[in-house]
């Protein structure tokens, strides 16, 4: 199977010195995680939704809106990339290997498309015999409603994780997700007025941001149900419930990238 038989996700292009808010609109309105840019008809880096987590949450950062950021000041330069022609199983272990969640695919030197993640749940939406409790990350990491969100985001990006379930009173209320804190620390910087920003931006709580309920699934949901929710909503990563309703796990793309690449 080649890559390009996988790869749906919209891949959209901008230029590397058009404004991080740009940037930024785009992936909201396509319901994407990463946009790459390009110098003319050359990828010259990837911007994704850790990438905006990282530096819009930066004390540096804190006066400076998206508006006046360029996507060159914030993007990962020179990002790995592969052929139509690379298998599916090739893309997956260097995203896997590399911490990437996304590869542009070129053609002669042209952006043609891009392989994510989130393509493999495609692949697994084939695997009937698994389940979901079988593939999942047991015992994540988790928070709650009163942590702030600059912690949420000190441990989405130091554990290199895509989410984090939000816990009260051992009960799960919500998700948080490394796109809730770029998209929300986005906002915040456009609207707050610069005298505000560092405290507003200290003090705002997961609470506030979190998606709520989450959506969840059982540890004996079959693995495509699963991969076919994430798929089809765009979800980097689904809550993980035991029979009695206890949360045990998180299945994420990136536990469906490391089954494909067992399996292909």
């Amino acid at each position: 199977m080649r890559a390009s038989q996988i790869m749906s996700s919209p891949v959209i292009a901008l230029d590397k010195d058009r404004s991080l808010a740009d940037a930024i609109d785009c992936m909201r309105r396509a319901q994407i995680s990463r946009i790459v840019a390009v110098e003319g008809d050359r990828v010259v880096g990837m911007l994704t939704e850790k990438d905006i987590a990282r530096e819009l949450g930066s004390l540096h950062a804190y006066r400076l809106p998206p508006s006046r950021l360029h996507i060159s000041s914030v993007m990962t330069p020179d990002p790995i990339s592969v052929a139509p022609d690379v298998t599916a199983k090739r893309a997956a272990e260097l995203m896997l290997d590399h911490d990437i969640s996304g590869l542009p695919v070129l053609e002669g030197g042209k952006l043609v498309g891009i392989v994510t993640k989130m393509d493999f749940a495609k692949v697994c939406m084939e695997y009937d015999d698994v389940y979901v409790g079988q593939v999942m990350r047991a015992s994540p990491l988790t928070v709650s409603p009163a942590d702030r969100v600059i912690h949420a985001r000190k441990l989405l990006l130091e554990e290199e994780i895509l989410a984090l379930p939000v816990v009260e009173n051992r009960a799960l209320v919500g998700i948080v997700t490394t796109r809730d804190v770029a998209m929300k620390l986005a906002a915040f910087q456009e609207v707050v007025p610069d005298k505000y920003k560092s405290e507003r931006i200290r003090n705002l709580l997961v609470g506030d941001i979190m998606t709520q309920p989450p959506t969840t699934v059982r540890t004996d949901t079959r693995l495509p149900e699963a991969a076919k929710l994430m798929l089809e909503k765009r979800f980097s990563a689904l809550p993980v419930l035991n029979l009695d309703g206890e949360l045990v796990g998180l299945l994420t793309k990136t536990e469906l990238t490391e089954l494909a690449r067992e399996r292909l």
